[in-house]
């Protein structure tokens, strides 16, 4: 008996039957539609006389607000040439060319089987080059088939993670883990580890030595409270923050640093200074009804001329870290409070950003510039302009304000909310909005060009903690990042260079040279349950340089040259981002 195509010319068929027995299936001919068929897949049947292809299948439907089938259909339909060529002749191309193709959810483990045959060193380049581009039960499978054929070379995958090229650089103690590590000179990074028993070490790595060049006992990190970079490299010096205080017996947040170590860069302590002091810092948030989320930031600094500025009270106080002692004491006018920002200007005067404002002060720290605003600027750039989380903008010099208002069609015009920092660059200032789009501004805050995206909020009243910058400026392009949204890269003109759909999240953009940003997204994918990273190497000019994927961000480090090291467990790994080499 013919199929119904060699019969009617028909290309598809169905027919149902009320369900009459919630635990039973009923069982539907296919001889009427497909003849004496050949079959070599689950609900696929091939016609023997005009050999089409067809997909029969059986499924339960009805009100789907029923808890079971109200009827059963049946529902069948000739395949069309292109998938039919997959059918009868599977190849990888063809695998990966169908991926997005209706077919039934167990076809592609079952051609696989076929596939291996032929082209098993094809499905293991598949699997190595962790292709995206295939159907999720194909990288199921590829993984299944992978850890039970090539067990050893699985084994070194995951020890070293993907890329499986990258070089071993050392290997700690088995009870030993990194933790997180951070370069201080173009060949020489330092980390930070921990054993079992809760015993940390700081320890520095030379490239060129391959050798580890000190190690420091030191006390437990910083980690009950905000996500704030707790090893780091700053004009000079290595800094650490350990310990805590508890700020609040509810709410971890409100934690900090109990001490900061600073460091010289063979791992000499200069200075413990204790952080039990009275300053404090209001997110921008507070006036938006969130006073209860007010948090205490008593540990930025700045390090100028080899001098410590950091805040006490409604003072500065001021180490050598030279010599490891305190100089002075710096009183601030009007109960200001340092944020811990401060410069230099070329006239050798200092400049401290405070909670409210801006005090200068020269060599005899005689206050020669004061200004206080009313409200916590959340940004203020180098012409002494405060922009505030509703997005007016008060200069410093002239006192007047300028506000950014978005009019809706009914009429009404609301002042803007920042998502985020502003970034301020060579001729201008980047200014992202919370879900209305980003300005470009010149010098004098006239727009030059308007944007339909913008930043991940990290400054609105859901983003509290949150201490990553989304925008990073390089010596003439702008990056701006939005979790689960996209990248993009626009010049300092407002062209678009880079539009970059992603659906992960951003978890650091950084530049090691100043000219190639990188970019760090969370990755997940049917190759692995562990935690990875995908980490993107960009050009000045927007194109993929390098694209890896990585264990796992803590322990990630990128030198000046794009050497990036990385840990897991207890190994170090490197690889050089700028080698054309697969993924």
């Amino acid at each position: 008996m013919a199929c119904l195509f060699c019969q009617k010319g028909s290309s598809q068929f169905s027919r149902s039957e009320p369900a009459r027995d919630e635990t039973r299936t009923p069982t539907f001919p296919t001889d009427d539609i497909v003849g004496h068929s050949l079959s070599k897949f689950y609900e696929i049947y091939e016609c023997k006389d005009c050999h089409s292809l067809w997909w029969i299948k059986t499924r339960g439907t009805g009100d789907p607000r029923s808890t079971y089938p109200e009827f059963y259909e049946q529902t069948a339909e000739r395949i069309d040439d292109q998938r039919s060529e997959l059918i009868r002749n599977p190849t990888v191309v063809g695998i990966i060319a169908h991926k997005d193709s209706a077919l039934p959810y167990s076809f592609f483990e079952e051609i696989l089987e076929i596939v291996v045959l032929s082209e098993k060193e094809k499905l293991k380049e598949l699997y190595l080059k962790r292709e995206e581009n295939v159907h999720t039960s194909v990288k199921l499978w590829l993984r299944r088939w992978f850890t039970k054929e090539y067990p050893k070379e699985f084994e070194e995958i995951q020890k070293k993670g993907f890329p499986s090229f990258s070089k071993e650089l050392l290997r700690l103690e088995e009870t030993e883990s990194v933790f997180v590590s951070e370069f201080i000179s173009r060949d020489q990074f330092v980390f930070l580890t921990k054993n079992k028993e809760e015993d940390w070490k700081l320890q520095s790595y030379d490239l060129t030595k391959k050798q580890i060049l000190w190690t420091k006992n030191v006390q437990r990190p910083f980690l009950e409270g905000l996500e704030i970079p707790i090893l780091f490299y700053q004009s000079g010096y290595l800094c650490y923050y350990q310990g805590f205080q508890k700020g609040s017996e509810y709410y971890s947040k409100l934690n900090r640093p109990e001490t900061l170590c600073i460091y010289d860069l063979s791992g000499k302590e200069i200075l413990s200074v204790p952080l039990r002091f009275q300053c404090y810092e209001i997110l921008s948030t507070e006036e938006r009804d969130v006073s209860e989320n007010r948090i205490s930031h008593n540990f930025n600094f700045s390090i100028i001329s080899d001098n410590l500025y950091l805040p006490y009270e409604s003072k500065i106080h001021v180490y050598d870290l030279k010599t490891g002692t305190q100089l002075k004491t710096i009183s601030l006018p009007g109960w200001e409070v340092f944020s811990g920002r401060a410069f230099e200007t070329e006239s050798g005067q200092l400049l401290f950003y405070t909670l409210k404002g801006i005090v200068g002060m020269n060599a005899e720290d005689q206050v020669t510039f004061h200004y206080s605003s009313k409200f916590h600027p959340v940004f203020i750039d180098s012409s002494f302009r405060l922009f505030y989380y509703y997005s007016i903008v008060e200069s410093a010099d002239s006192g007047k304000k300028i506000e950014f208002k978005k009019k809706y069609e009914s009429g009404v015009s609301l002042l803007q909310q920042l998502s985020s920092k502003p970034a301020e660059f060579p001729g201008g200032i980047y200014l992202p909005f919370s879900l209305d789009g980003s300005y470009l501004l010149d010098s004098q805050l006239k727009i030059i060009k308007e944007f339909p995206f913008s930043t991940t909020d990290t400054i609105g009243p859901h983003a509290f903690g949150l201490e990553k910058n989304p925008v990073l400026v390089t010596e003439d392009r702008i990056i701006i990042t939005n979790d689960y949204s996209g990248i993009y890269m626009i010049d300092f003109l407002g062209n678009l260079i880079l539009e970059k759909k992603i659906d992960s999240e951003v978890l650091a953009l950084f530049t090691f040279d100043g000219k190639h940003p990188i970019i760090v997204l969370r990755k997940h994918d049917d190759y692995t349950d562990d935690d990875q990273v995908a980490v993107f190497l960009f050009s000045p000019t927007g194109d993929v340089i390098a694209e890896k994927t990585l264990p796992a961000l803590p322990g990630m480090a990128v030198s000046f040259d794009g050497i990036s090291v990385f840990a897991k467990a207890n190994q170090f790994f490197s690889i050089d981002l700028f080698e054309e080499k697969q993924k």
